[in-house]
């Protein structure tokens, strides 16, 4: 597999350049990729920490769409 090497400045940049659509893309294949991790070892820390923080996210994003209502 390669890896492509961006600083977390770059990857904001790359992240807020997306459109709707490819920013959905992003999310799915992390999602899939977590995904398939956390089904081929149940106890990997790495899987589990995407899904809480998925979780966390989710929830601060509808609150904040509740709140502004």
């Amino acid at each position: 597999m390669m890896v492509t090497e961006m600083s977390v400045f770059d990857l904001w940049d790359a992240l807020g350049s997306l459109d709707g659509d490819q920013a959905i893309q992003v999310l799915s294949h992390l999602f899939t990729h977590f995904e398939k991790r956390g089904q081929q070892y149940p106890d990997d820390p790495a899987a589990e920490a995407f899904f809480k923080m998925l979780a966390v996210a989710m929830e601060n994003v509808q609150s904040c769409n509740v709140s502004r209502r």
